[in-house]
């Protein structure tokens, strides 16, 4: 069977139809049932927020008393990253003391299908400690524990008919950060049960990692952010269709390199995924160069530019004799009669998805 000879950019693959829709409910803590005075605990004061132990975590509002206002508060100076209010939790204390905020899904995320959640956090001017990394906890049901400790994975498995996952948050910036705000996000697979995401440190102090001096943290010291803007959002599922020629990325190398640079790593991801959940197909990558320099040459970066890709994917878990790859130099340039200033245009990776034949 011949290959379509249309080239679709990875990135043009998904559908248009789903729009983005937040799924987080009140997202910026900006639905309260009254302004923040004094310390109460947030499920009393805002909508759609709970807290899963028997602290508290604050408020901060506009309209909130000095020591709940916003910008300036008991806890330093920060401006709300998205409209009049943001939460504040204690990440790290003396004896594993924990806050944590558990925040309520629109719907039950659909199994199997890909999200991005988002955060915004600013570390308090009080803080002698910041944390290195942070996490959220995926949940099916609410949860209500008796005291303030820490909720680690093994005490949330003590819980009845609940279940869980811990998704990795990636910083925009240093979370170390007093002044502005910075972004948190991750992108994950829902497993079909989670209704409800909890935000906090799931570590004890001993196994929690600190962005801190030589010196040891004191009893007293502690970690304190605000947290603010929350986003969920459904991802659309790539698909690509049989026999047809997609690009990667137009030049994902350095100019005359050959290792991939992060997007064309993040869309790889994309691959294997539809390579695992796909175990009926094989994909055929095809490397090609610009047209500077020799032919000789332009075979020999183009060939180990395929099989760097080739390579990543074995490496993520796709057996050998579902991918095929070549590099065919700079014979087939996108346009004929190219010249060599503009020839950059012709470093590319193509790939075509066929029927799996075991040999």
């Amino acid at each position: 069977m011949g290959y379509r000879i249309v080239l679709f950019s990875i990135s043009l693959l998904v559908s248009m139809t789903l729009s983005a829709q937040n799924l987080i409910l009140n997202p910026g803590f900006e639905n309260y049932s009254s302004c923040p005075n004094s310390i109460t605990s947030m499920d009393v004061l805002l909508e759609d927020v709970t807290v899963p132990t028997s602290s508290s975590g604050d408020y901060f509002h506009e309209c909130g008393s000095e020591d709940f206002g916003v910008p300036t508060n008991f806890k330093g100076t920060q401006k709300a990253s998205e409209g009049s209010g943001y939460v504040g939790l204690y990440f790290y204390a003396l004896n594993d003391y924990r806050e944590y905020i558990q925040l309520n899904t629109s719907k039950k995320l659909r199994e199997k299908h890909p999200y991005k959640i988002s955060l915004q956090v600013s570390l308090a001017e009080t803080s002698k400690l910041a944390m290195k990394t942070m996490s959220i906890m995926l949940m099916n049901k609410k949860i209500k524990v008796p005291n303030s400790s820490v909720l680690t994975a093994s005490r949330l498995d003590l819980e009845n008919d609940v279940q869980f996952h811990e998704v990795k948050l990636k910083a925009d910036n240093s979370i170390s950060d007093k002044e502005g705000w910075v972004t948190l996000s991750a992108e994950f697979d829902a497993k079909g049960f989670e209704t409800q995401i909890i935000l906090g440190n799931f570590q004890t102090n001993e196994a929690t990692q600190l962005l801190q001096s030589d010196k040891s943290p004191l009893s007293g010291d502690f970690s304190y952010y605000f947290v603010d803007n929350f986003i969920l959002e459904e991802l659309p599922r790539v698909n690509y269709e049989e026999d047809k020629i997609y690009v990667l990325e137009h030049n994902p190398f350095e100019p005359k390199g050959y290792e991939l640079d992060a997007k064309a790593i993040a869309d790889i991801q994309k691959i294997f995924k539809f390579l695992k959940e796909n175990a009926e197909v094989q994909m055929k990558i095809t490397g090609h160069s610009d047209n500077i320099g020799t032919t000789e040459y332009h075979k020999f970066i183009s060939s180990l530019r395929a099989r760097a890709v080739a390579l990543h994917l074995k490496k993520l878990g796709i057996a050998d004799g579902r991918i095929v790859w070549e590099g065919v130099g700079d014979t087939k340039p996108l346009k004929s009669n190219k010249s060599k200033a503009n020839g950059f245009e012709d470093g590319r990776i193509e790939f075509v998805m066929t029927k799996f034949e075991d040999q």
